[in-house]
């Protein structure tokens, strides 16, 4: 099984890690690990008008967060990508490893995805 989540969404169910080693229950999370809830980057812009001024970045940036090792600190394989050359070979390794595995991949804050809603 694998879950795929942005580092905003892993925030909140972070502590699922633990019960997942605990249980034995062998899924493999990847994380688009942008330091950011960035999807959310527009909405607080227009609530600023258009321009954050001040700390309004705060709102949706995050500290930079090694989830692999908290990952592991939980009993979890924790693999952290900052590579593109090393996606492939942490997800076969994550999927091999025979316990909950988290694939910490570091992307681009810049980088968005097209909205689906338009």
């Amino acid at each position: 099984m694998i879950c795929y989540t942005g580092d905003g969404g892993l925030y909140y169910h972070i502590s699922e890690l633990e019960t997942a080693a605990r249980l034995g229950i062998n899924v493999v999370v990847v994380v688009n690990d942008n330091a950011s809830l960035s999807q959310t980057q527009k909405g607080f812009g227009a609530a600023y008008g258009g321009v954050q001024r001040g700390k309004a970045h705060q709102l949706w940036r995050y500290n930079n967060v090694d989830f692999a090792a908290i990952a592991e600190s939980m009993g979890c394989l924790g693999l952290r990508v900052e590579r593109p050359e090393q996606i492939a070979p942490s997800l076969r390794q994550a999927l091999a490893a025979g316990r909950p595995a988290l694939v910490d991949v570091v992307t681009d804050l810049t980088a968005l995805p097209p909205n689906a809603w338009g």
